[in-house]
């Protein structure tokens, strides 16, 4: 049996740059390290290696929240810490929010974190976005910066932007009642959170813009070690689905079939 090669940093710095992310971009990660492989130093030598690429002009984010469905988040009432709940989105991601400069943004659903010049910029007052993934929100900061999304070793099912873009074009994903979660922010203090969930057992096909993105020039696919990755452009992807979306709200939602 052939033994696997370890992937070192400099590999997924040459491997990043070959599918196109750039010196002070601002770029959100969501990823898989046991897809890239054997990884030498584990998570901490993925995001050395991002952080490498895009310089210290360069935006680093990542999902930074729990696993579930948001509407059972917010009807359990469930308090969201954000100096010590972790990222249940992947170890990449639970390493990120561990290191010593990484901010997170107050939301008790859609947290999420950042380091990096405009990370401040990028995560403040999610807390008061209704809509955790709506307007004002950081994904719509993403999109208006001419930000980057890299799949790591995921497919767009992963893709949280595209429920911002879900959410601003008219598609039926939004709850009609609005719920109280609540986050404790940095200083210890209780903040509610008013909040309008995604509704509960909406089923997608994000991986249906797969081919959309590519047609357009808006996507580029590679290798980051063994893991198919994706580097999409925020701004062009949310014009392009919004669009489609506008003239068919339900392009990305899978159709309830009752008996």
């Amino acid at each position: 049996m052939t033994a696997k090669m370890t992937v070192t940093r400099q590999d997924i710095v040459t491997d990043l740059k070959a599918l196109g992310l750039k010196l002070n971009d601002i770029v959100l990660v969501h990823g898989s390290l046991s897809r890239i492989g054997m990884v030498d130093g584990g998570a901490d030598t993925v995001i050395d290696a991002l952080l490498e690429v895009i310089g210290d002009g360069g935006t680093l984010l990542m999902p930074s929240f729990q696993h579930g469905s948001e509407f059972f988040l917010a009807q359990s009432k469930y308090v969201f810490d954000v100096r010590n709940s972790p990222s249940e989105v992947g170890i990449i991601t639970e390493t990120f929010r561990k290191r010593h400069g990484v901010i997170r943004s107050l939301s008790p659903t859609h947290c999420t974190a950042g380091i990096g010049l405009k990370a401040w910029e990028l995560l403040k007052d999610h807390e008061q976005c209704h809509v955790s993934v709506g307007l004002d929100s950081p994904y719509h900061k993403l999109v208006q910066a001419w930000g980057k999304i890299l799949l790591l070793g995921v497919t767009h099912s992963s893709n949280t932007t595209l429920h911002f873009v879900e959410n601003t074009n008219g598609a039926p994903t939004l709850c009609r009642q609005l719920f109280e979660p609540s986050v404790i922010d940095n200083d210890g203090k209780i903040i509610m959170v008013p909040t309008w969930p995604h509704m509960p057992g909406l089923q997608r096909h994000y991986p249906r813009v797969e081919n959309v993105l590519l047609e357009h020039s808006l996507q580029q696919n590679g290798k980051i070690g063994d893991a198919d990755s994706k580097l999409i452009d925020a701004q062009g992807m949310s014009e392009l689905i919004g669009g489609i979306i506008k003239r068919d709200p339900m392009f990305l939602i899978v159709p309830f079939c009752g008996n």
